[in-house]
C-alpha cells in the first residue's frame, strides 16, 4: 500500500467513528519495516503536560521500533472561531509529507466533504520532526521504560494495527 492508501484507509476509520456519533481519538499508525502499530492518544485539554509527555514519547517509540513513517488521524476544528470540523490524516515518511481532510457537515444530516489533499508546505514542520532520522540510539534502560509505557497495560498501549497487518504500509522510497 502507498502512503496515500494507508492515509485514506485510516481517514475512513475516523469517518466511521463520527458516523457512529463519537469524537475521533487521535490515532497514530507507526509504520515499521515488519509491522504497523496503532497507538491511541486521548487528550485532556485540562492536562497539557500529558499531551507534552505523549509528544515526547512518540519519537522515542518510533526510534525504538525503527519506524519508517507514521499516519496521524484525528478530528480537528477548522479555524479558531469556526464551529466547522473535519477528520484529518497526516502522513510522514522520510521521503513524503502528506495531509488530507474531509469536512464534517452536520446539517441537514451528517455528511462528509470530498477528500481535500493539502500541499506539503501546509503541514507544520513539527510533524516531520517527530519522525526520527539517522542513527538514533535507544539504551537498554530506555527500551525497558518504553516497553512499559507502550505495553498492553501501559499508559499508551501500542497494538499491532489490524489482523495480519504485516508489511501493509508503504516501503520507503
Amino acid at each position: 500500500m502507498s502512503l496515500r492508501e494507508v492515509m485514506l484507509a485510516d481517514l475512513e476509520c475516523g469517518l466511521a467513528i463520527v458516523r457512529d456519533g463519537y469524537e475521533v481519538v487521535p490515532a497514530w499508525r507507526i509504520l515499521t519495516p515488519e509491522n504497523d502499530f496503532l497507538i491511541l492518544t486521548p487528550f485532556d485539554p485540562d492536562k497539557p503536560e500529558k499531551r507534552q509527555r505523549m509528544l515526547g514519547l512518540m519519537p522515542r517509540f518510533m526510534a525504538w521500533k525503527l519506524a519508517t513513517g507514521f499516519v496521524l488521524t484525528a478530528e480537528t476544528r477548522l479555524g479558531l472561531d469556526s464551529g466547522e470540523k473535519a477528520v484529518l490524516a497526516i502522513g510522514v515518511t522520510h521521503h513524503e509529507r502528506l495531509g488530507v481532510i474531509r469536512r464534517i457537515c452536520r446539517t441537514p444530516s451528517l455528511a462528509f466533504g470530498p477528500p481535500n489533499w493539502l500541499p506539503s508546505d501546509a503541514l507544520d514542520d513539527a510533524y516531520v520532526r517527530l519522525l526520527p532520522s539517522g542513527a538514533i540510539a535507544v539504551t537498554a534502560l530506555e527500551a525497558k521504560m518504553l516497553a512499559t509505557v507502550f505495553g498492553e497495560d501501559g499508559e499508551l498501549p501500542a497494538r499491532l494495527a489490524g489482523p495480519g497487518h504485516r508489511r501493509s504500509s508503504p516501503r520507503p522510497s
